[in-house]
């Protein structure tokens, strides 16, 4: 489940994604009502088997069963506010009825690994390996103009789509550490089944939130709702 609203006296529209149609957009009649058989399913964060109904705009869910409650990013305010973010971000870089097994199973693991490591970092991770997967991640390795790799302290540019050697000048660049590729690299590199071991500074963490918070900006343009829980939260 990656989206739940109110719509009308009793009804919820949720956003679901799916291992054999990607991401849905449903309606759940009747489940704000105490004894509906969709409440306790029509909730963020549930790893649920439902059955819908095809429509021409949105499905209608028709009943639906529990297989895992993440329970951490339901009753941990730091953790809900991180799991939000992630879930918004793969609603919206996933287009509508477009297949995604990996994904399906990527974000599986990620609302699993929210149980028990740190929410913020997870996020991150979890943020930087959806780019990965839906074709929108920066170059981070290689130099945008002359494709050569990157070794010690280079430029980026967002406008111009990620890092920039020495050789390569170009406006509107930022410093880009070697110390901060690497955790970059090592963030897209995380192995959620192994639950590999990060060095995490503090520089290079807020600097690679920066990042891909203004990439993010410059993507969608507009900010993502869940980031303003996230400010809030201080």
């Amino acid at each position: 489940m990656l989206g739940v609203h109110n719509w009308g006296d009793a009804d919820k529209m949720v956003t679901l994604f799916t291992r054999e149609r990607g991401r849905i957009r449903a309606a759940a009649f009747g489940c704000r009502r105490a004894r509906s058989p969709l409440a306790a399913g029509m909730q963020m964060f549930r790893h649920i088997d439902c059955e819908l109904t095809e429509g021409q705009k949105v499905d209608t869910v028709r009943q639906c069963s529990i297989l895992k409650r993440y329970r951490r990013l339901s009753e941990n305010l730091e953790a809900m506010a991180y799991g939000a973010f992630v879930a918004e971000l793969a609603s919206e870089l996933m287009p509508d009825h477009v297949p995604e097994p990996a994904v399906f199973v990527l974000l599986q693991e990620i609302f699993s690994t929210f149980e028990y490591r740190n929410a913020r970092v997870t996020a991150l991770i979890a943020a930087y390996q959806l780019m990965e997967y839906s074709g929108m991640q920066l170059s981070y390795e290689h130099c945008v103009h002359c494709g050569k790799e990157i070794v010690g302290d280079a430029l980026f540019s967002i406008k111009d789509g990620g890092a920039f050697c020495a050789d390569c000048p170009t406006e509107e660049t930022i410093p880009y550490s070697e110390a901060l590729r690497q955790f970059i690299l090592s963030l897209r590199r995380f192995d959620w089944k192994q639950g590999t071991e990060l060095q995490v500074k503090k520089q290079e963490l807020l600097q690679a939130e920066q990042l891909l918070l203004n990439y993010l900006h410059t993507l969608f343009g507009k900010p993502l709702r869940s980031l303003e829980f996230l400010g809030q939260m201080g």
